[in-house]
């Protein structure tokens, strides 16, 4: 993935003494551009990549000077510990991995880039003591499908820190059960794909790019019993930098030129969708996931991006009622849902505050007015 090219300029005069010789011979033409570089981590056939993917494809970053190496990872919580070791400077994430990745490895939290409730589902099979319970009895909503007994004890195939296991977790909050009620099998969203249609498993918790759609167009033989949308959680994906790279000088303007060119890459998503889908196809094929057109056109509308407006408002204006912005109350209310069920301690809220900064979005918002 790397693209650089290196330009050497070797001064040679009589006469020049050689400290001066060396000293011109390092020295770059006056009217070549500095090429950054950043090293960005992802999740393979993530709506909060495939941005950077289609830049990367369309040459824009290699136009804004730019080189960059891509670690992609299959859920967040792996992702972030990889930041132990700073093996990556700027990262593309859900929830699971913004939580894991600021309390346990004190990453930051720098952006929003997509809404996340639009593409997880929790199916079951429709011969399910769930499906065959209907729908009305969710305290959270109608559309959830069950009661407190039929889910009681049922073998729930679901990814664990991460936005999944929260749709799950509200979703079974709704009947008044708790994670103990049930017996989680904890296996990334893909794996659990595979299984769930192996027979493995009374429910699979899954997400777009790893079986969604494929499970919603097979009506037959599977039934949709929740939803992001439907549990109303509320999820966003972030942008999370290695704090060691963010104060880099460097690495911090390689951050600012990567997210300009990321909100400029959503306009041409939007005025191109047919065709941003095709990189769509490419991007989950190379991360091991089969996916159409028909159906990459739909995984990437089911989720909202943010323009640069929006996100820069996020995380400039602060909540009613909060002393802490829009975006980080949408984070700190999910860590606290997580709190309340035990997945996270109480004195991990003290750990989240204060690690999210707007220094960057800012200088991103306001190059882009120039």
């Amino acid at each position: 993935m790397k693209r650089l090219r290196k330009f050497v300029t070797i001064l040679l005069a009589a006469g020049l003494m050689t400290s001066v010789l060396a000293g011109c011979a390092s020295k770059a033409p006056a009217d070549e551009k500095k090429t950054y570089k950043l090293t960005v981590s992802g999740i393979g056939g993530s709506l909060n990549y495939i941005p950077v993917y289609i830049a990367e494809q369309e040459g824009w970053l290699k136009d804004a000077n730019l080189e960059i190496e891509e670690i992609m990872f299959t859920n967040g919580p792996v992702q972030m510990e990889s930041l132990s070791s700073n093996s990556w400077d700027l990262g593309f994430t859900g929830v699971g991995g913004v939580l894991s990745g600021v309390i346990g490895y004190d990453a930051l939290v720098v952006g929003a880039s997509n809404t996340d409730d639009g593409t997880q589902y929790v199916f079951a099979r429709n011969d399910s003591e769930i499906v065959k319970a209907g729908s009305g009895n969710s305290e959270i909503s109608d559309k959830i499908f069950g009661d407190a007994e039929s889910w009681k004890g049922k073998e729930i195939l679901c990814n664990t820190g991460t936005v999944l296991q929260y749709l799950l977790i509200k979703t079974l909050s709704g009947y008044g059960l708790k994670p103990d009620d049930v017996k989680f099998i904890a296996m990334d969203a893909p794996t659990a794909y595979s299984a769930f249609l192996a027979g493995q498993g009374d429910v699979a918790v899954l997400t777009g790019s790893s079986g969604t759609f494929n499970m919603l167009k097979d009506s037959a033989n599977y039934t949709a019993v929740s939803s992001g949308t439907w549990a109303d959680t509320g999820l966003m994906c972030n942008f999370v930098a290695n704090k060691n790279s963010y104060a880099d000088a460097e690495k911090y303007e390689a951050m600012k030129i990567l997210l300009g060119v990321y909100f400029k890459s959503l306009d041409w998503m939007k005025a191109n969708p047919d065709k941003a889908a095709e990189y769509m196809v490419d991007f989950s094929e190379e991360n091991g996931i089969k996916m159409d057109a028909e159906t990459a056109k739909v995984y990437m509308q089911a989720d909202k991006y943010y323009t640069l407006e929006e996100a820069y408002q996020m995380i400039t204006t602060k909540a009613d009622n909060s002393e802490v912005t829009v975006m980080e109350k949408k984070l700190a209310d999910v860590l606290d849902f997580f709190i309340a069920y035990g997945k996270y301690k109480a004195a991990d809220a003290e750990t989240f505050k204060g690690n999210a900064d707007a220094k960057l979005m800012k200088d991103v918002y306001e190059a882009s007015k120039k």
